[in-house]
């Protein structure tokens, strides 16, 4: 087939731009709104067809060269190509374009919360293990496929993350592991620790882990080898973090959304808060210090018993409801809570979850959200049920890729 001809003129959530040929619409990859290119299809997602662009004919003013030689094969980041402060600019129109379709405008005065340098950011990442003729290595997916692109860089993570693959790498080959899945590493962004976890497929065999841990630590002399919970640390709090828990990737922007969202919510001495999906309680521990004390809602075992062990490290008025937000927001009662804050899975929220926060009708709810179709479809049903869209804020919580953060504060009407 011949290669395509495409105007793309506006950004697609995925990183994509929408083009339109002959009444057909595009989702073009590595193409920016506002250029000329020539284009390969791709194929189809989601009922859409899908093209890569191949060759920029008329390039935009905010093209530039991404930096990493696997952009392009590797699936990781999506919007190398173009400038940072248009990334930033493309994600709010993205955001924009979500709230408009479901019928909401986002506030004029939205602020896009970026980063100064939108490299190295990242203190967790999951690797792919590859078994090849040299022995293991370590990668990622490629670009919409299940094979595993092997990596010696990656721009996004912590230098500590990186420099510590080959090692796990070389421990793995000379102990001649079998079966390896992915290794999971999350690096301590205020101390030396690194946490680790390396995963088998099916069920995991008899294997030398001390031995193996042993070897990695000789490796890595400068790292403190760590397989249970690391610490982290941040406004003089201190929260335990384990492997099979949620810890926000960029610590550094992750500053900046609880700043966000705790000035949004607002919270006074004398009230009492609810924290939806509320995780290991970064956010409960934190708000608990402004308020009369909070109920965290949480369904991971494993969140909750971390959830309540960081209440207790860190003297927190915190109270772990252990169940799914819909169920157990059931036996909330009315007048209980003043304000709630909520960050759920890209999924959103269940239709039983949304009918609950309007029962109880707290005067102010800030939704944090990681998907901006869901996020918008969570907000219409909430202004339906009597609240008003009071602020938003999207903060970039992963440079270079598509994923978006947004926040919005809710107030009751009347």
């Amino acid at each position: 087939m011949a290669p395509l001809i495409l105007r793309p003129a506006s950004p697609a959530h995925g990183g994509a731009a929408v083009a339109r040929d002959d009444g057909k619409v595009w989702l073009v990859n590595y193409a920016l709104p506002g250029e000329v290119v020539e284009a390969e299809p791709r194929g189809r997602q989601g009922g859409v067809a899908v093209a890569d662009a191949t060759r920029v004919i008329e390039a935009s003013p905010h093209r530039v060269t991404a930096p990493c030689p696997y952009f392009g094969q590797c699936g990781g980041c999506q919007l190398q190509h173009a400038a940072y402060a248009h990334q930033l600019e493309l994600k709010r129109q993205v955001v924009e374009e979500a709230w408009s379709r479901a019928g909401l405008r986002l506030p004029p005065d939205t602020a896009v919360l970026g980063m100064d340098d939108p490299w190295r950011y990242r203190i967790r990442g999951e690797f792919e293990a590859l078994a090849s003729a040299g022995g293991w290595r370590f990668g990622f997916h490629r670009m919409r496929s299940h094979s595993v692109l092997s990596i010696d860089s990656c721009l996004i993570h912590d230098r500590r993350i990186e420099s510590a693959l080959p090692a796990f790498a070389q421990a793995a080959n000379e102990l001649e592991l079998k079966g390896l899945q992915n290794l999971l590493l999350t690096v301590e962004p205020t101390g030396h620790g690194l946490l680790w976890r390396l995963r088998f497929r099916g069920r995991e065999p008899k294997w030398p882990r001390d031995e193996f841990a042993h070897r990695v630590a000789e490796l890595l002399p400068e790292a403190v080898l760590l397989d249970d919970a690391m610490s982290l640390e941040f406004w003089d709090m201190t929260f335990r973090v384990r492997s099979d828990t949620f810890v926000q990737t960029n610590y550094q922007q992750m500053l900046v959304l609880y700043s966000t969202a705790l000035s949004m919510l607002a919270a006074q001495p004398g009230d009492r808060i609810l924290d939806l999906y509320a995780g290991l309680g970064t956010i409960s521990v934190a708000a608990a210090r402004d308020s009369a004390g909070v109920t965290a809602i949480e369904e991971n075992p494993h969140a909750v018993q971390l959830g309540r062990l960081n209440a207790r490290i860190n003297s927190a008025r915190v109270e772990y409801l252990p169940g799914k937000v819909e169920t157990e927001l059931r036996g909330v009662r009315l007048g209980q809570h003043q304000a709630v804050i909520l960050d759920p899975p890209r999924a959103g929220c269940e239709p039983a979850a949304l009918a609950e926060l309007i029962r109880l009708g707290a005067e102010r709810l800030v939704y944090v959200s990681c998907e901006p179709s869901t996020h918008a479809r969570d907000l219409v049903g909430l202004v339906r049920g009597g609240y008003r869209v009071r602020r938003a804020a999207i903060v970039d919580m992963f440079p270079q890729t598509y994923h978006i953060e947004s926040v919005a504060l809710l107030e009751r009407k009347g």
